[in-house]
């Protein structure tokens, strides 16, 4: 994959479109075909055939064999500005191919509206065994109705627009990603990462999964739609101080006294105020937002100590093992034993 510098989108000059080279199903390796468009996000592309990269140096067996295809096989620019060439048009993408990824980005909108690109993605994931988009990307996907009748994700700040468009899709904005059936959906920009080491390691294993892992210098893998264990991933970056304070301090001391008028008295507001503006910069009250922090704090410990079920509880805040017990599956679908069992493998 060639990666040009570009200036902003309304720069001028003809732009140059590389030979486009025929994929077929007879190409060396597991073959994915990430497929891209004008105002893709760049690390949607990236952290997908980045991952796959390494996957392949590390040993990989069969191997990734990853085309990057666009409309036509033109190069095309990222939300950045910066330019990407393809390897190949995406009509000339020949199925069956393993797996289809579509990425995200500011022009999903304009890359949905495409009955040719649409067309082509229906065509190829048709007979493939996994499709995938990242981020925005899921537009894509409701627009060539994959998702029809599926439980989806996609950016958070897009959940609700993707929703309103396409009724017939369960759109939940929550988890870092969804796996449902054959189709999976990320959420913003960096859950490519966690989607792609899980698709690394059901293809290959935890062990060579942990590799790439660590060579991306990155968590083996958060855990998809079980449970999206970070809250600036899960939630609003908060801009209002206030909320800012009060969410960085629960986050350090999940174990304190973190009561709607406990926290209030520590921001110097009313309990009213401090509900106000939470529910304004967070869309929900604090208690809620306090009790996925603790809820994150508990998963935390589960995957990287040998604690008690109690001794968790009473490090997050929580009153018992019961009562994590009940929350963790409220919030994951899973019971904290369960998880600590499905993450010992991880480092």
């Amino acid at each position: 994959m060639g990666y040009q510098g570009g200036a902003g989108r309304g720069s001028g000059g003809p732009r140059s479109r590389p030979e486009s080279r025929e994929v077929g199903p007879d190409s060396r390796g597991r073959r994915v075909a990430v497929l891209a468009y004008d105002g893709i996000e760049l690390l949607d592309v990236s952290c997908v055939t980045s991952a796959l990269n390494l996957a392949n140096t590390v040993g990989a067996d069969p191997p990734y064999d990853v085309t990057l295809a666009t409309p036509g096989g033109a190069v095309v620019r990222s939300d950045s500005g910066l330019q990407l060439v393809a390897q190949s048009a995406i009509a000339d993408v020949a199925a069956p191919v393993d797996t289809v990824v579509v990425s995200g980005g500011n022009g999903h909108e304009a890359a949905a509206a495409d009955r040719h690109l649409i067309a082509h993605l229906r065509r190829l994931a048709g007979p493939a065994r996994r499709v995938a988009s990242v981020c925005t990307g899921a537009t894509l996907l409701a627009a060539a109705g994959l998702l029809d009748g599926r439980r989806a994700t996609t950016h958070w700040r897009y959940a609700r627009t993707l929703s309103r468009a396409y009724p017939d899709v369960t759109v939940d904005s929550d988890p870092i990603f969804i796996r449902d059936g054959r189709v999976a959906t990320s959420g913003g920009v960096t859950a490519a990462l966690d989607l792609t080491l899980a698709f690394v390691e059901e293809d290959h294993g935890a062990d060579l999964a942990r590799r790439v892992a660590l060579g991306l210098v990155t968590y083996m893998q958060r855990p998809g739609n079980q449970a999206q264990m970070t809250l600036f991933t899960t939630s609003r970056r908060a801009d209002d101080a206030t909320v800012r304070a009060a969410v960085e301090h629960a986050a350090a001391h999940p174990d304190d006294d973190l009561g709607t008028g406990a926290v209030a008295r520590r921001a110097g507001v009313s309990t009213r105020q401090l509900t106000r503006l939470f529910v304004a910069e967070l869309g929900e009250p604090p208690a809620t937002v306090i009790r996925r922090i603790r809820l994150e704090a508990a998963a935390q410990l589960l995957r990287t100590t040998d604690l008690p079920l109690s001794t968790v509880a009473h490090r997050c805040g929580l009153t018992s093992a019961e009562s994590l017990r009940q929350a963790f599956v409220a919030r994951y679908g899973i019971t904290p034993s369960r998880f600590r069992a499905a993450q010992a493998r991880t480092p």
